[in-house]
């Protein structure tokens, strides 16, 4: 649904903004999705990518992301940053 909104749109949004609409639409049903960031280099440029999990199963992506990119081993949702 959000692949098609956002390929069929006015905007084309990025894995990014795709993956953390997908995660807030699950998380606001109450469905505990994981946010997965992931990178790798590829021909001597640093990619990033965004996907959405749940329980283990990629759902916004090809089921082998996990082959082409190296992920936090967190959720990245279950981050916490301190501030001063």
């Amino acid at each position: 649904m959000v692949e098609t909104a956002s390929r069929e749109g006015f905007y084309q949004a990025n894995c990014l903004e795709q993956s953390l609409t997908l995660w807030w639409l699950l998380h606001h049903r109450k469905i505990a999705g994981q946010l997965r960031i992931g990178v790798r280099k590829l021909n001597e440029k640093f990619e990033a990518h965004a996907w959405v999990e749940l329980d283990g199963i990629v759902l916004n992506d090809d089921a082998d992301v996990h082959d082409h990119y190296s992920s936090f081993t967190r959720d990245i949702t279950s981050l916490h940053v301190q501030t001063q």
